[in-house]
């Protein structure tokens, strides 16, 4: 299986995630999950907007390029918004993503938020708070979105909506997703 963990950072001090962070990760079955890619982006002048990237192939299509650039400035853009970051350098608070299936065809059909808080390093972390997203059609596009307050600001409205949907479809043109085997 594979999954995206994604972490905001405040490196700077002021208050604001300015460091988001994306490791892709393929689970194995010996247990230790392996880091496939790394992306980093960063807003320097606190505006909640990237402004350098590093993506890499992100969208796993053989090249490095434009729209990967695109991709995870997109993605990263929105996770600013979300008010789930760390102070300086820590990875106590995370998000994992994951593709999930109800049928063997085409692209997922979910794509699960787990937002993650460890509150000691040598403890699991905790879940805090789950936020899905639903592609009812099947043609790769969520429509339908869990109702929570995801940018917590205390109120459950649009806002949430379109951060959950903007974070679903990004994750899902990322193409980090296996698609299941049928069995014989």
């Amino acid at each position: 299986m594979r999954y995206l963990k994604v972490t905001a950072q405040d490196r700077s001090g002021n208050g604001q995630a300015d460091t988001v962070i994306l490791h892709f990760y393929q689970r194995c079955s010996e247990g230790i999950d392996e880091l496939i890619h790394e992306t980093v982006a960063v807003d320097i002048n606190a505006d909640r907007k990237v402004d350098f990237k590093f993506a890499g192939d992100i969208n796993q299509d053989g090249t490095c390029d434009t729209v990967d650039s695109l991709l995870l400035k997109a993605f990263a853009n929105t996770f600013l918004k979300l008010n789930w970051f760390n102070p300086g350098e820590s990875w106590q608070r995370t998000l994992v993503m994951v593709g999930l299936y109800d049928y063997p065809q085409g692209p997922p059909n979910r794509v699960q938020l787990n937002f993650l808080n460890r509150r000691s390093p040598l403890r699991k972390p905790s879940l805090i708070y789950q936020a899905a997203g639903y592609d009812v059609d099947g043609n790769g596009v969520v429509e339908a979105f869990s109702r929570i307050d995801v940018d917590r600001n205390g109120v459950v409205n649009q806002s949430d909506q379109e951060l959950v949907r903007h974070l679903c479809n990004s994750f899902l043109a990322f193409k980090w997703y296996e698609k299941p085997r049928l069995e014989e």
